[in-house]
């Protein structure tokens, strides 16, 4: 245990910076929506359509669920931050592994439902997950075994 907590000083700053990016994007959920619908991959949701108005087809509607998303994402940030701040290693790569889960489903998700135009933002996400993925087995061998 010792072991692993005087490594902590050594270790570079990437889980506060993940930590901050992961918040950053949680925030932008709430402050651009309709944005974040298309940087994250997906469609806009369709509109209803109303009886007394004419609203044209291809204008689309904010879902509440990307706030969840955002406050997702916000979460993991603020994990990252903590379990590293804390010196939590153990934690913290596991937190790693789940989290390059998340990447790996999100784009299936954005595969399946991105349609045509925002399809190849999969990639981003699976990109994510083998990055976070790798890094977690790495620290996984140093902290966990």
């Amino acid at each position: 245990m010792r072991r692993s907590r005087s490594r902590a000083y050594n270790e570079p700053p990437i889980p506060y910076l993940l930590g901050a990016g992961s918040i950053f994007l949680g925030l932008h959920c709430f402050l651009n929506p309709r944005q974040e619908y298309l940087r994250f991959g997906l469609p806009l949701e369709p509109a209803p359509r109303l009886k007394n108005r004419n609203t044209p087809p291809d204008v689309g509607i904010v879902s509440p669920l990307i706030y969840l998303k955002g406050i997702r994402e916000i979460t993991y940030g603020l994990t990252l931050i903590i379990l590293q701040y804390n010196r939590q290693m153990r934690a913290l790569t596991a937190m790693l592994g789940i989290i390059s889960l998340a990447g790996l489903l999100d784009g299936i998700v954005v595969w399946k439902y991105g349609g045509p135009k925002l399809r190849r933002k999969a990639y981003g996400h699976w990109f994510a997950f083998v990055g976070l993925a790798g890094w977690s087995l790495r620290r996984a061998a140093r902290y966990l075994l």
